[in-house]
């Protein structure tokens, strides 16, 4: 259950961060787009309204693709650090390699059994 948490995790966060990105640049493109029609208006109106409303609307599309890249970042953050077992399943499988050395390392008493017959 933890290998598919930490994995759901790591596809979660990667996938919301290149979201991020792809906002970013999506803002961007069109910002450079609007660009004119922005001048236009505002030497037009002979007014600041419309740079203030453009300004406005770019820094809180800044600030909620800020927010969606941090969501993203502490979810793959998470995902890294999340442990593929639980301490239960090491301490088994710890206990389990163990067994099996100590049985390799032992000799076989059937093995002697037969040599000595």
């Amino acid at each position: 259950m933890l290998k598919f948490t930490k994995r759901l995790l790591l596809i979660l966060g990667a996938i919301v961060i290149i979201g991020a990105a792809v906002l970013l640049l999506y803002q961007y493109t069109m910002s450079a787009y609007s660009l004119k029609s922005i001048v236009s208006a505002a030497t037009a109106n002979n007014s600041n309204q419309a740079q203030r409303d453009a300004y406005a609307a770019t820094i809180t599309m800044i600030w909620v693709t800020l927010g969606v890249a941090v969501a993203g970042g502490l979810l793959f953050g998470i995902g890294i650090g999340m442990p593929s077992a639980t301490f239960k399943q090491k301490y088994e499988q710890r206990q389990a390699a163990a067994a099996r050395q100590l049985a390799a390392s032992s000799p076989d008493e059937t093995v002697d059994e037969k040599a000595g017959k």
